[in-house]
């Protein structure tokens, strides 16, 4: 659902420098096509397995199996990295883009050596296209003319 205030204020404030003003209040289509125009990027659902990690790590191969090794390390002392290994090492593999995921990943830097650079390679597997849309108001949210209107009108 989209919050018609905050989408008036986007369009007030337009902190993304989306060029909004140019179209209020006379090309409401033009609005929600800035809206829904996938310019920028957002982590979202995305499963990856051990396997995924060592392909696609920005640092890597080895750098992911040297990842994977200090997780390995860890898991008999963390309870959450134990099952997190589990899952990747399944065929379906974890979800990297999930909230929970990406924050249990942020709680690691400084543990066990695992850097912030190696988090951030990690998170960064689950960074899709997106819009300001979905920024805003969540994965898959698209803007309509109405939602425009309605939110011009607040």
């Amino acid at each position: 659902m989209v919050n018609l205030t905050q989408l008036k204020a986007e369009l007030q404030a337009d902190p993304a420098g989306r060029g909004y003003m140019a179209h209020v209040p006379h090309a409401p289509g033009a609005l929600a096509d800035l809206l829904n125009a996938q310019s920028t990027t957002l982590a979202k659902s995305r499963m990856i397995t051990a396997r995924g990690i060592m392909a696609s790590y920005g640092l890597g191969p080895s750098a992911g199996a040297a990842f994977l090794d200090k997780l390995d390390a860890l898991a008999a002392n963390v309870p959450a990295i134990k099952w997190a290994l589990k899952f990747l090492q399944t065929e379906a593999g974890i979800d990297i883009g999930e909230p929970a995921t990406q924050l249990m990943l942020t709680s690691l830097i400084g543990v066990g050596g695992i850097t912030a650079d190696e988090v951030n390679g990690v998170k960064a597997m689950a960074l899709q296209p997106a819009s300001r849309a979905e920024v805003l108001f969540g994965v898959g949210v698209q803007i309509t003319e109405a939602d425009v209107r309605a939110a011009l009108e607040v």
